[in-house]
């Protein structure tokens, strides 16, 4: 793949993953939506949990993981 290609889908990426996270900030503060709610939301159109997590501005996939596969039963 030619490298200016991967270079320009990167800062698009970024970008829109700024104006996610503001989208999500916006309705925050309005109490509309809460991060458990927004990650469950990005997860069902197909992002994955780090893809999630780097929206969210959470360090890890492991942060955002209890807001999408919630608890488990250890029996």
């Amino acid at each position: 793949m030619n490298k200016k290609v991967t270079k320009d889908d990167s800062s698009i990426a970024r970008r829109l993953d700024a104006i996610i996270r503001l989208l999500i900030e916006t309705n925050k503060d309005e109490n509309v939506l809460s991060d458990a709610t927004a990650a469950r939301l990005l997860k069902s159109v197909g992002l994955t949990p780090t893809e999630i997590a780097r929206i969210l501005g959470k360090k890890s996939a492991t942060s955002v993981a209890p807001y999408l596969y919630g608890k488990r039963n250890n029996k």
